[in-house]
């Protein structure tokens, strides 16, 4: 009989997990660039960090203008898509999973491929012909993404 009762509850508390809210540290105010072919904003805004998830808005005027929330999927103004989908349609399909968390929370990207610490900054550069030529830097305060080849570039500057 408890069977029987431990089953749909254990179903219930699976899908209702996914509807959770995320919890964040407290905001951090920064002026955020993201230049790509298809997006293009630079203003003040807030980076809200998680665990797993950081949710980035920019804002102009004192309106949210661009929230993407960056998760398992990534969110773009409440359009939800894939990480692999994303980095089709908005920056390169090259890049690898985990690249853009990584750019947002400060952390080598590409799995720390040529990563080095200069003066306490963290600097990558990447390139492979044809798909991409990336220098990343990062420090506490700042990270700056620049791929040349696809004409992208994230820049955060936190105050």
């Amino acid at each position: 009989m408890q069977k029987i009762f431990v089953i749909p509850l254990f179903f219930l508390i699976f899908f209702l997990q996914g509807c959770t809210t995320h919890y964040y540290e407290a905001p951090q105010s920064a002026l955020i660039v993201i230049k790509s072919p298809t997006l293009r904003y630079a203003d003040m805004g807030f980076i809200y960090r998680g665990k797993r998830h950081v949710k980035v808005q920019v804002y102009a005027s004192g309106k949210a203008v661009f929230t993407m929330t960056i998760g398992k999927r990534i969110c773009v103004n409440q359009q939800c898509m894939s990480e692999t989908q994303f980095y089709k349609n908005y920056l390169h399909a090259y890049y690898p999973k985990g690249t853009l968390v990584n750019i947002f929370l400060k952390r080598p990207i590409f799995g720390g491929v040529n990563f080095e610490t200069e003066k306490g900054k963290g600097v990558q550069q990447i390139f492979e012909n044809g798909k991409f030529d990336i220098i990343y830097t990062f420090d506490s305060t700042s990270s700056q993404f620049r791929d040349r080849t696809n004409h992208i570039l994230i820049k955060i500057m936190e105050r």
